[in-house]
């Protein structure tokens, strides 16, 4: 599988607009996001999407699923339910494209996780996945569910091993999305975190950081040693999709959207020059 650029590199602009800079880029991977002002549910007909992807020659074999708002950990069960409606929306607008792996977050960007509700969190984050998986066999989609950043509270799903063991009743088209900088910034190895989610790994979100800040660098800018994790997904034969999930703004858009197809293109072979920007 080819490497890819998420669509969220250029989250600023309207979706026509970033598919077409993404495409006048040399792009020909993409992970398509759903979040505003991308692939929203009610913003596009899936017709017009998938015509800009054929005229564009995009392929987008992994798009991102509602994140900004949802959140299935909520232990009040209205929120959690109409998370999942709102979710279900998503992933019947990538299934409708064609693309066939949906990556979710089991839990949402709360800051009310504490040791007292952290198990009634995972949970409620357990109820939702099943009921997803559900919804995701009778649409024809795969869904891989995304390690997130501990950013210092108690928040279920930064590890791996936890995450891992959660799905391992699931049925065969639930897995996992390993991201970088997720695992990084919340004490964890990312190969380690690569070796353990392996048989159940369905996509990657690539991306740098300071070991700090969930900072959606091009990889090569922060700390991540990527040649033995790059060879490491090699030696697996992992056929997945390979997504860059940087972020740039309109201001160095131009520069880190060539970073990031340079980094694709050479497969991690490119080295930054030192007066690059972040």
């Amino acid at each position: 599988m080819a490497y890819g650029i998420s669509t969220s590199i250029l989250g600023h602009l309207p979706l026509e607009q970033a598919l077409r800079r993404l495409a006048a880029g040399g792009i020909g991977q993409i992970e398509i996001s759903t979040e505003p002002p991308h692939f929203t549910p009610g913003a596009y007909e899936p017709a017009d999407v998938r015509g800009w992807l054929d005229e564009l020659g995009l392929n987008a074999p992994v798009g991102h699923a509602l994140f900004g708002i949802p959140n299935f950990a909520a232990l009040d069960e209205s929120e959690r339910s109409r998370s999942v409606v709102d979710v279900a929306a998503s992933l019947e607008l990538l299934a409708a494209i064609g693309t066939g792996v949906a990556v979710v977050h089991p839990t949402g960007y709360s800051s009310g996780y504490n040791d007292d509700n952290r198990s009634a969190c995972v949970a409620q984050s357990r109820k939702s996945m099943f009921e997803l998986a559900s919804i995701a066999g009778d649409i024809g989609i795969r869904l891989a569910w995304e390690n997130l950043p501990h950013r210092g509270a108690p928040r279920p799903f930064h590890d791996m091993s936890e995450l891992r063991a959660t799905i391992d009743d699931m049925p065969g088209h639930v897995g996992l999305c390993l991201d970088t900088t997720h695992a990084l910034i919340s004490g964890h190895d990312p190969l380690g975190q690569l070796n353990i989610a392996v048989d159940r790994l369905f996509s990657l979100h690539l991306h740098d950081s300071d070991g700090v800040g969930d900072s959606h660098w091009v990889p090569g800018r922060g700390i991540i040693d990527w040649q033995p994790f790059i060879r490491r997904l090699d030696e697996l034969e992992f056929a997945g999709p390979r997504t860059i999930e940087a972020v740039a703004n309109e201001d160095n858009a131009d520069q880190v959207l060539s970073e990031a197809a340079r980094v694709a293109a050479s497969q991690f072979g490119w080295t930054p020059e030192p007066e690059s920007l972040n």
